[in-house]
């Protein structure tokens, strides 16, 4: 099914686009460069690029498969995803947490250590360290759980953030913009 539609993809994309359909069916959405799926359990989003993007931590790799849960992060705590691992993006308005890795494993990983860092406190380093140490458990009959499925429930809280701009001047500018609903 995704053949035609990863056509001309690099191979570590195409097969990310193939086990993401056998997994949620066919993408909601398709583009030349990106296919996209919705509300598949527990995910709000999954998003394969055709775009690879190398990432060294824990090992090297290349990015191409994003994974997007809801879930809070408080402020004082977005600095400490930054460290813990860049491929972790939390959009604060959307109260989006998301990770892309070179496959679901990886994301399901790295969102469990995020919650872990921003919901229970762990440090970075501690979560760096698991984060590799997981990795290593991959094969193994030992394999860390953190590998096979989210261990918190996805919880929708975004924060549309505070109007710094009163009233009155939002009434001008969209008047000047031509606007005619006051809730743009």
């Amino acid at each position: 099914m995704t053949a035609p539609m990863t056509e001309g993809w690099p191979a570590s994309a195409a097969a990310a686009a193939r086990i993401a359909t056998e997994r949620y069916g066919p993408p909601d959405e398709a583009s030349h460069n990106t296919l996209i799926w919705h509300d598949r359990a527990p995910w709000k989003r999954v998003v394969v690029s055709r775009t690879m993007v190398p990432h060294r931590f824990p090992r090297e790799h290349l990015d191409v498969v994003r994974h997007v849960v809801d879930h809070p992060v408080p402020a004082d705590r977005i600095g400490d995803l930054a460290r813990f691992s860049g491929s972790v993006v939390y959009d604060r308005t959307r109260g989006e947490l998301s990770s892309h890795c070179e496959n679901e494993e990886g994301n399901i990983l790295a969102l469990n250590l995020a919650h872990d860092v921003v919901a229970h406190g762990m440090d970075v380093e501690s979560a760096r360290r698991r984060c590799h140490e997981a990795i290593e458990t991959r094969d193994s009959p030992d394999r860390d759980p953190y590998l096979d499925a989210l261990t918190f429930e996805p919880g929708h809280a975004p924060d549309p953030d505070e109007a710094t701009i009163d009233g009155d001047l939002q009434d001008r500018l969209r008047q000047a913009l031509g606007a005619t609903d006051h809730k743009s």
